[in-house]
């Protein structure tokens, strides 16, 4: 062998030596020619084992033994490897060993006859293989194709050299190794293709500078002075501990490098981690995701429970108003009628059996109403409601509900006006409903109003056609933060005022259910000490017969 392939043997042994890679290499004759320090620490082989006249059924006894190629008999596991070592094909499998460490194991036939086999420790990407499957069916395909290139190049190889060149080709990453100088020695083609550096820089002698040149130039680096960036880059390679980091190129891909000092000068490696790393950002986008989906189902389960809390809330004071509601006027009912059922006749009078008997007589009706909204309510909550809908004329429909409610406004001095403009539109509902809708609006408003106050009943028609039915008065009013309290089921404001009078807390919760069965809108406004406003906005697909008059016609009663 000549002088100068002598140092380069020697040359790319020492690359070899620190490499992360086992590799051997065997003769014709089966005999171990090179080993590397990797191969000892991937296979935990004796040092005495692996030697110039050690042969290949040797290591591969020592295996069988120590239950690397599972159970069998000693020699015939042994001679099955042989038998295809002795077929010199090239070949690729992994391996699992005992202790769990898993091996990738790629043999390539040398032209003398001999083989270089290259031993890899994928145990993480092993781990990872499901997840990363597209990546890893990608990995296999790059191998394969690199293996089909490195045997389409195995026929020019004549020399041991050669052989070494080959392996360099084989390994994934791109691996270049420089001398104590910075000049390049020899790369493989992963190193030049990975960074897609110009053809040329492959050439042996290319500074290492001009390599970080290049990169600064495309902007890989950041904004600087060109000089500035490369020589910060060549101040991190030659730290005398090296470097390991990971870097996102201009077009989105990540890259694995590596810089190790050699005594011979410097080995670099460059890996292609992009789906390693978008794999990782994934996985850490659904963590992000399913974290965001338990606090929302947290918040739901939360807003669910404050809803049932107040439902029971809700109901208990019901209960409670019921006690009063249901026994007040069963009292009236189970009292008189205990004095008209007197067995001298005479001592109760024709005028007081007939207040008794009035008296029993309103006691059953507000009774009865009392029940029948409770029904009502839960008729509409069931989704039992039906509504039987014809035309409706206001001023028609509202004037009864004055006349119902005229004695009560009477008695507490309360004035009661309608206001419906000429020509007004008529709306399509359940005139029923609508009239225990205004009823319930009016008896709330006189109730709750002074002696000396009014109470207004109007209809309008706005400008996208909705018709709107507002009661107002200019009562005790509601203040602000009670105003949600009073529209729900059961609810009433619990004041001096509030508890001088009937009622069960259902009368606006059940307006605003009625109303939106009509597909309408409750809205209601009120001050405390200057009145208050419940208005009802039905939907313009209920409005009947357009509007062709000036309004201006103000009734009062």
């Amino acid at each position: 062998m000549s002088v100068e392939n002598n140092w380069n043997a020697n040359l790319a042994k020492t690359c070899f030596t620190h490499l992360d890679q086992g590799i051997s290499v065997i003769d014709s004759n089966f005999k171990l020619v090179f080993v590397n320090q990797r191969l000892f620490e991937l296979l935990q082989l004796p040092r005495d084992l692996l030697n110039e006249k050690t042969h290949l059924s040797e290591v591969f006894r020592f295996n069988a033994k120590r239950g690397e190629y599972g159970d069998g008999d000693i020699e015939e596991l042994v001679e099955e490897r042989m038998v295809l070592a002795r077929q010199r094909l090239p070949h690729s499998f992994e391996r699992i060993r005992p202790d769990g460490v898993v091996l990738r194991v790629d043999g390539t036939p040398l032209p003398e006859g001999g083989f270089v086999t290259t031993y890899t420790d994928i145990t993480e990407l092993h781990s990872s293989k499901r997840e990363l499957e597209k990546t890893n069916e990608a990995l296999d395909e790059r191998v394969k194709r690199r293996t089909e290139d490195l045997a389409a190049r195995e026929i020019e190889l004549s020399q041991k050299a050669a052989a070494l060149e080959t392996i360099m080709e084989s390994i994934g990453p791109g691996l270049a190794l420089f001398d104590n100088d910075l000049k390049l020695v020899t790369s493989n083609k992963p190193f030049i293709e990975i960074m897609d550096y110009p053809e040329e820089l492959s050439k042996k002698g290319t500074s290492l500078a001009k390599f970080f040149e290049i990169n600064a130039k495309r902007g890989e680096y950041g904004k600087g002075e060109i000089a500035d960036l490369v020589k910060y880059r060549m101040d991190i390679t030659l730290a005398s501990g090296g470097y390991h980091l990971i870097r996102e190129t201009l077009d989105g891909r990540f890259l694995e490098l590596r810089g190790r000092p050699t005594s011979e000068g410097l080995v670099m490696t460059y890996s292609d981690v992009t789906e390693q790393k978008l794999a990782e950002k994934f996985l850490k986008q659904n963590n992000e995701f399913l974290e965001e989906r338990v606090d929302e189902r947290t918040a739901e389960l939360r807003h669910a429970k404050e809803t049932a809390e107040e439902a029971s809330k809700s109901k208990t004071q019901f209960l409670a108003n019921m006690s009063h509601e249901l026994r007040t006027p069963l009292n009236a009912i189970i009292g008189f009628s205990e004095l008209l059922k007197m067995e001298d006749y005479n001592l109760v009078g024709k005028e007081k059996r007939f207040e008794y008997a009035n008296d029993i007589n309103s006691a059953g009706i507000h009774l009865l109403e009392v029940i029948n909204d409770i029904l009502d309510v839960a008729k509409i909550e069931a989704n039992q409601i039906s509504l039987v809908e014809s035309d409706i004329d206001f001023e028609y429909l509202i004037e009864p509900c004055l006349h119902m409610l005229k004695v009560m406004a009477k008695e507490r001095e309360v004035e009661m006006k309608m206001v419906v403009p000429k020509n007004m539109p008529y709306m399509k509902g359940d005139p029923t409903r609508i009239k225990q809708i205004i009823s319930n609006l009016l008896s709330n408003a006189v109730k709750f109003t002074d002696p000396g106050g009014t109470v207004q009943v109007s209809v309008s028609l706005l400008a996208d056609q909705s018709l709107c039915v507002s009661v107002s008065d200019d009562g005790i009013g509601i203040a602000a933060k009670d105003l949600n309290i009073v529209q729900k089921q059961f609810g009433q404001v619990q004041s001096s005022y509030s508890r001088n009078h009937q009622g069960t807390g259902l009368g606006l919760s059940l307006v605003r259910l009625l109303t939106e069965a009509h597909g309408g809108r409750f809205v209601l406004k009120s001050e405390l000490g200057v009145g208050t406003t419940a208005a009802l906005i039905f939907p313009p697909d209920r409005t009947r017969i357009p509007i062709s008059e000036t309004f201006s016609t103000v009734k009062s009663h």
